[in-house]
């Protein structure tokens, strides 16, 4: 149970299948829950007159400021009325009813997957009650949410300091979210953070509605240009059944739109490492150093009005109704850093340059990254409208796989082009029914290389020089996605539904280690010079290698036939009494193939289980096909009063299989396998030579 009350206060971590109350009541109902829709939001309350009774059939009409759409709807017989999948940003509300004064409020803001209350009450006769609202203004105590959420608003993308510009650093702030360790390298430049103790492969990241995961590791796969953000939500926990394919937890993303007037921003960040203070090493207090630090980020963005070409003779040569509105951002980050080399290992890498190493004090570790955003909304008429967005990310960077105690020529390049676009058609069916139909599409190609093709050696306390042995490495996926979300108002009742598909045709990548010849010596370079009398050959003395090892073939794991996703929901929002509000959801889904279930019959391991009628061959895993997630939960207002609400609810979530779990199998259909070929010790006879490793120079 958790019970919120007026002052600040923490909010508990919660399991991965969340349970915020056990209670008879939410088995059968569950509380409200905001307007989760990934991309937009709610305005709802309840109109009243002077002696507090409700007034049906008043009509409610929300105009957005920015770009001067308007939507109408009408209250029910219980005076509640609700205006659902609102882009977000800030409206104007005008309320009108037979035999009252008009009620007009400015700067109402709405906010991601959130639903504003905003109850008015109304004055017999005809004078007008203007009401200003306070941007940011809102209730001290949500009466109707039953997640465990945070919304990132504007202002808090705008105000809140951010190291390298990632909005990432600003989930942190959300219940239960924590920064966690990078679970691999093509994360490497990318703000991951855990939710409820996980490692942050769970998230699943949304924007505008298109998915922004990636396939093979999980956690998201593209930065965007801050200046385009406009808000986000990061749901922890309970959150409801329009978001799906995540144990962990939810995150949609909206980006910025074009108004009715031009507005735009510029910004210049600059950092250096003679305005940094100065790193005293342990062992020696006297010694202080900076390491080379460069960083310069710059941008910009602009959004206003597009007034398009009139064709024909006579007339003004451009439209000028402001129903098309454009928006655009875009973001450079130009960074000089450096790894400090161990002095040890430095001094031992010196040592072996005859060999083919490259020793430095410092490996260079420079990123340049390139960040583009840009939106076209159109409104076609008071029922229709439509919005076009398009982000691009590209950059590169030098020995992100490099350590403290190797050289130059074990360093690599890692290079990522990132692509993702939506185009939604937002329609107003009635006053009461609102459809929302999305079209996207999402692009990830990740290579981890290098230029130096040479054996990798390698010294005890981890000294190595030579290619590295985790490259080269490569992940792409390309996705299509299609989906729609319902909303119908009836009476107390909001009811949601919707579909979600995602075809992804291209999913992969391949993987090599040790793809040069390994050679572990058994001794520092240092030991090997310094003693003639057992190393009288140096390094060439028999002996003197104590380990072998390569790796060769097919290392390619594209998932045959790609893999397809495909959700579906149905949630009914219930204002139960003044004080309750329930809700109740149910959500499907189903991944097809991303377990591999076309290579599986194809693998060599299934393939001579099989031959000898191995139990573990009897059959093949299948796709899920029962993935049903119920959503519970209630808010209760135990006063009536705001000030002391009551939640509880109950979820039931899946996750996904990522490529990274059937990769090796999936190799194994390959033409030849990538495996280790040899792996030998000083005891083992080295290929091709019948003489011992030992005995081996």
């Amino acid at each position: 149970m958790i019970t919120d009350w007026p002052v600040d206060s923490g909010v508990p971590r919660v399991a991965t299948v969340r349970i915020l109350a056990v209670l008879t009541l939410a088995l059968f109902a569950c509380g409200h829950v905001s307007a989760q829709v990934t991309a937009s939001g709610a305005i709802g309350g309840t109109v009243k007159d002077k002696n507090q009774a409700v007034i049906s059939n008043a009509s409610v009409t929300v105009t957005n400021k920015a770009t001067g759409s308007s939507r109408t709807t009408t209250t029910n017989d219980n005076g509640e009325y609700k205006v659902d999948l609102l882009p977000a940003g800030t409206y104007d509300v005008k309320v009108s009813a037979s035999g009252f004064g008009d009620v007009a409020a400015e700067n109402v803001e709405v906010l991601v997957g959130k639903t504003n209350s905003f109850s008015v009450t109304m004055n017999p006769g005809m004078q007008t009650a203007n009401v200003t609202i306070t941007a940011g203004e809102t209730e001290l105590i949500n009466k109707e949410k039953t997640d465990v959420s945070l919304n990132i608003t504007p202002r808090d993308v705008q105000d809140l300091p951010l190291n390298g510009r990632d909005l990432g650093n600003l989930a942190y702030l959300a219940p239960g979210a924590k920064p966690v360790d990078s679970y691999d390298p093509t994360k490497r430049r990318i703000s991951v953070f855990g939710i409820n103790g996980s490692s942050g492969r769970n998230v699943n990241v949304t924007v505008n509605g298109i998915d922004n995961k990636d396939n093979t590791v999980g956690g998201p796969v593209m930065q965007f240009p801050l200046e385009a953000i406009q808000e986000f939500v990061i749901s922890t926990a309970r959150f409801s059944a329009v978001n799906g394919r995540s144990e962990g937890a939810a995150v949609n993303v909206v980006t910025k739109s074009g108004a009715s007037q031009f507005h735009g921003s510029g910004f210049y960040f600059w950092r250096d490492k003679a305005l940094n203070a100065s790193e005293v090493s342990p062992s020696n207090q006297s010694i202080k150093t900076k390491p080379p630090f460069n960083r310069k980020q710059w941008g910009g963005s602009i959004g206003g009005p597009l007034d398009l070409p009139r064709f024909g003779e006579g007339g003004p040569t451009h439209y000028k109704a402001k129903k098309t509105f454009f928006f655009f951002a875009i973001e450079r980050q130009n960074e000089a850093t450096s790894i400090p080399v161990a002095s040890d290992a430095l001094s031992e890498l010196i040592l072996v340059q005859s060999l083919g190493a490259r020793p430095a004090a410092v490996l260079p570790t420079p990123y340049k990254d390139w960040r583009i955003n840009a939106r076209i909304d159109h409104t076609f008429n008071s029922k229709h409208s439509i919005f076009a967005s398009y982000n691009d990310q590209s950059n590169i960077g030098l020995n992100d796989q490099s350590g403290q105690r190797n050289d130059l020529s074990e360093g690599n390049f890692t290079k990522n082009r990132l692509l993702l676009g939506n185009i939604t058609l937002n329609s107003a069916l009635s006053s009461n029914v609102v459809n929302a139909a999305t079209v996207g599409y999402q692009y990830w190609n990740n290579l981890i290389d290098t230029e130096t093709l040479v054996p990798f050696f390698s010294f005890p306390s981890t000294i190595s020089f030579g290619t590295n042995v985790n490259v080269p490495q490569q992940s792409y996926q390309s996705k299509y996605q299609f989906k729609d979300d319902l909303s119908i108002n009836h009476g107390s009742h909001t009811f949601k539904t919707g579909f979600d598909y995602l075809w992804e045709p291209k999913l992969g990548g391949f993987f090599k280690f040790n793809p040069t010849l390994e050679l572990d010596f058994v001794a520092l370079p240092s030991v090997i010079l310094g003693n003639p009398a057992t190393y009288p050959l140096g390094f060439s003395t028999r002996g003197a290698v104590g380990g072998m090892t390569i790796a060769i073939g097919d290392p390619y794991f594209n998932l045959p036939g790609g893999a397809k996703m495909f959700g579906v929901y149905f949630q009914d929002d219930w204002k139960a009494t003044r004080k309750l509000s329930l809700n109740l959801g149910l959500r499907w889904d189903k991944d097809f193939n991303l377990i591999g279930s076309k290579a599986q019959g194809q693998s060599r391991t299934y393939l001579a289980l099989k031959a000898i009628n191995n139990p573990a061959a009897a059959s093949l895993p299948k796709d899920d096909s029962l993935d049903f997630s119920p959503r519970v939960g209630f808010a209760w207002d135990l006063t009536g009063k705001g000030k002391q609400v009551m939640r509880g609810g109950y979820g039931l979530y899946y996750g996904q299989t990522f490529l990274n779990i059937p990769l090796f199998m999936i190799q194994q259909i390959n033409p030849t396998i990538f495996a280790t070929v040899f792996s030998i010790a000083s005891g083992d006879l080295v290929p091709g030579t019948g003489i011992q490793l030992s005995n081996w120079r």
